[in-house]
């Protein structure tokens, strides 16, 4: 008995860890993509293609939002 209820809460442990991961990271992309899309705007100049910037970034906020969406549907 105890050993399941051991395992029950390692078990919750490494889904919460998933979820906050999952939300980090998804956090962390999306601010990522917003920054390769806007860096001009913002003054700051870097050495990479615009257009290349733009598919770049646009990837990245599809990536970040679809890691908070996953977080949030097993947090559920």
């Amino acid at each position: 008995m105890e050993r399941e209820d051991f395992e029950q809460k390692k078990q919750r442990t490494r889904n919460m860890t998933r979820v906050i991961y999952d939300f980090a990271m998804g956090i962390l992309w999306t601010g990522v993509g917003i920054f390769l899309l806007f860096h001009n705007k913002l003054g700051i100049q870097i050495n990479f293609d615009d257009l290349l910037g733009q598919i770049f970034g646009g990837s990245c906020i599809l990536y970040g939002l679809f890691r908070v969406y996953r977080g949030y549907k097993s947090f559920q």
